[in-house]
């Protein structure tokens, strides 16, 4: 059994930046109680797309070297990881003895930092299936078992997906969270019906139902890999110039080609959203994201958003090289984290993102990226 002391005694970011002790957090069995610090702040980071493979037990020099550095500047007092952790594109990274090859330099690189981390999934991790390849739930528990007392077990196994819950912050001595952090599993890809390539998943009716039930008015953020297909249509992005040659390549100044409800359209990052659009998002076909499956009461999980209130701001990885910021028409501010990987594309600039939330709801963020470093 793990006790508080020794949960807190093996941390040495909490010393700096807030304190857990296991209790309840929302319906996970045993996840960390996370307070915000002396001065009343929480700082975590978002890491997405790091597609390990299995590399002799190293991690890629540079990767290393852009988590200790936003470890030790930005001092987080949690790590959350959202999918497409190993590179499933390739034939071996989830066969036993492969998987633990690629993950165990990363896992090992928390634990020395003493950092905790929580889980949840991507299209690319459980790929390629089999008795011989881990599922996501054998690497969620593989996860849990070499993480130790630094795995934040937030999971809800009668929730879609694995890695599905919530981490709650706690003002110090409070018994009510006053920050929630969503994590949730989008899928992979849906079965496929006809010739045509299937799409993407996204969070699944009972994800959506679960989020209205338990989340009330506690000011929260959301974070899984596929983004939700509304980002293409309320603002955050606007139509390119027309291009004289409709076979020009996707870019910076052709737009790029996004999906909407009436058909693609080439589109670029509207004026006054951070960060930067580099490619087309790539969201759930809308027959996918609008049929039973995934819709609540006919809502969808943007419509969710909508009709609680609560969300501050939601996040993705997926698409390796974006991190548009911005609030859209609807007053839901939607992200994008870039990828922390050289086993898959990149901008030659890899990164993480940096969350500071406060107990008020508000919060800031920024990508730390190797050019940082």
């Amino acid at each position: 059994m793990i006790t508080r002391r020794s949960f807190i005694a093996s941390s040495a970011a909490f010393a700096a930046a807030g304190c857990a002790s296991f209790g309840d957090n929302g319906g996970a069995a045993n996840a960390p109680r996370f307070e915000f610090g002396p001065d009343g702040k929480f700082t975590f980071l978002h890491l997405t797309d790091l597609h390990l493979n299995p590399n002799g037990r190293r991690l890629h020099p540079r990767v290393e070297r852009v988590l200790r550095a936003a470890f030790a500047k930005h001092a987080p007092s949690l790590l959350v990881l959202t999918g497409d952790n190993v590179n499933g594109q390739n034939g071996d990274v989830n066969a036993h003895g492969k998987f633990e090859e690629a993950v165990d330099p990363m896992i090992d690189l928390f634990r020395e930092a003493g950092i905790p981390f929580c889980v949840t999934f991507g299209n690319h991790d459980s790929e390629l299936k089999g008795p011989d390849r881990f599922s996501r739930q054998e690497q969620y528990d593989y996860y849990k078992s070499r993480g130790g007392e630094l795995f934040v077990d937030h999971d809800v196994p009668e929730l879609h997906g694995v890695g599905s819950g919530v981490v709650s912050l706690f003002e110090r001595g409070a018994r009510r969270p006053s920050f929630n952090l969503f994590v949730m599993d989008s899928g992979d890809y849906p079965e496929k019906t006809g010739p045509d390539w299937p799409g993407y998943e996204g969070c699944q009716t009972d994800q959506i139902a679960w989020y209205e039930r338990v989340s009330g008015k506690t000011p929260c953020l959301w974070f899984q890999h596929i983004i939700v297909p509304d980002v293409n249509i309320h603002g955050l992005f606007v139509d390119a110039p027309p291009c004289a040659d409709p076979k020009a390549k996707e870019g910076p100044e052709t737009g790029y080609r996004m999906d909407c409800p009436d058909g693609p359209r080439r589109m670029l990052l509207a004026p006054g959203v951070a960060g930067a659009l580099k490619e087309h998002t790539c969201p759930p076909y809308w027959r996918t994201y609008r049929d039973a499956a995934h819709t609540f009461e006919g809502r969808t999980l943007y419509d969710s958003w909508r009709r609680t209130g609560n969300l501050r701001g939601a996040y993705f990885g997926h698409d390796h090289m974006n991190t548009f910021d911005g609030t859209d028409a609807n007053g839901i501010r939607l992200g994008m984290t870039k990828c922390c990987t050289f086993g898959s594309y990149n901008d030659n600039n890899i990164g993480v993102r940096v969350f500071t939330v406060r107990p008020d709801g508000t919060y800031a963020t920024s990508i730390f990226a190797e050019a940082d470093c």
